[in-house]
């Protein structure tokens, strides 16, 4: 049965990997700038950079 369905684990492999791959550079991409909300401005719910503040 193994030698049948051989292609399947290998893709359901890859899949799992290629999503967890694509989560952690989400993540990356995401928390590389640190964001902050600057409470005087007219919309407080905007994240700026916190360089800016």
């Amino acid at each position: 049965m193994f030698r049948k369905y051989w292609w399947l684990v290998a893709f359901a492999l890859s899949i799992l990997m290629l999503d967890s791959l694509i989560m952690y550079w989400i993540e990356y991409m995401t928390t590389e700038i640190d964001k902050c909300r600057n409470m005087n401005s007219v919309n407080p719910l905007k994240l700026v950079n916190c360089n800016n503040l």
